[in-house]
């Protein structure tokens, strides 16, 4: 039980040592992709994600993930010119 505890700090010392670096990474690739990329919003998304589990010490509570994926994947308005038929 203690070696798993001594594991888990280690792990979680670890992540927060390296969590700068891979997180400055992450955002430097989504610059690299031109502005109207398909894939843009996704990668907003993640990082913005990545961003809130960062600022907190536990998980990301549901409804910051909803307000997050929400302002990048707003609702679409029905398009009058399309038909199920």
């Amino acid at each position: 039980m203690e070696a798993g505890s001594r594991r888990i700090k280690e792990q979680d010392a670890w992540a927060k040592e390296l969590f700068p670096t891979v997180h400055a990474r992450l955002k430097q690739a989504a610059e690299t992709l031109p502005p109207d990329s398909p894939v843009q919003p996704f990668v907003d998304a993640l990082t913005e994600l990545v961003q809130a589990q960062a600022d907190t010490t536990g998980f990301v509570v549901l409804h910051r993930w909803v307000e997050i994926l929400e302002r990048h994947f707003p609702p679409q308005p029905p398009d009058p010119e399309h038909t199920t038929e």
